[in-house]
């Protein structure tokens, strides 16, 4: 009997960028492909647009961008709003999504920011477990 055990890529290779100068290209090459066939690519492209904070894994074995997270800030209420979060397929599970949010909430506490929103659909299971891990707490709201 043969057992093997194949290591994930050490997140060592990772590195999380806040507000950088990412290109259009670049947030939208991790996004598109998870996000496409339900916004359509005009809102997409303005929900890219529009935002307030980006936040971008890159992958430094791979040389490119891994995932995103589109945030917007309501300073009014102190409430950030991740508009969109999404990671790579081929970079899904191991532990990449952990890290970035985990750098998001931490930079929302250091800026006094009382809550963290976001949306996911009831049957995306490996979101909703995601965010659970996390500590984010479910809400159902329904619109």
């Amino acid at each position: 009997m043969s057992f093997f055990y194949n290591q994930s890529p050490s997140l060592s290779s990772i590195s999380i960028h806040h507000n950088s100068k990412f290109s259009f290209d670049d947030i939208e090459s991790v996004l598109r492909p998870l996000f496409e066939s339900y916004y359509g690519i005009e809102r997409l492209h303005a929900i890219i647009s529009s935002i307030d904070h980006t936040w971008c894994v890159y992958d430094k074995r791979m040389n490119k961008y891994t995932a995103c997270a589109l945030v917007q800030s309501h300073s009014t209420d102190n409430i950030l709003y991740i508009n969109l979060f999404g990671v790579e397929k081929s970079s899904q599970g191991q532990g990449i999504g952990t890290r970035l949010l985990n750098a998001i909430k931490k930079w929302g506490e250091k800026k006094d920011y009382f809550a963290i929103i976001l949306h996911t659909q009831i049957n995306n299971h490996k979101a909703i477990g995601l965010y659970e891990t996390i500590l984010f707490k479910k809400s159902f709201s329904y619109a």
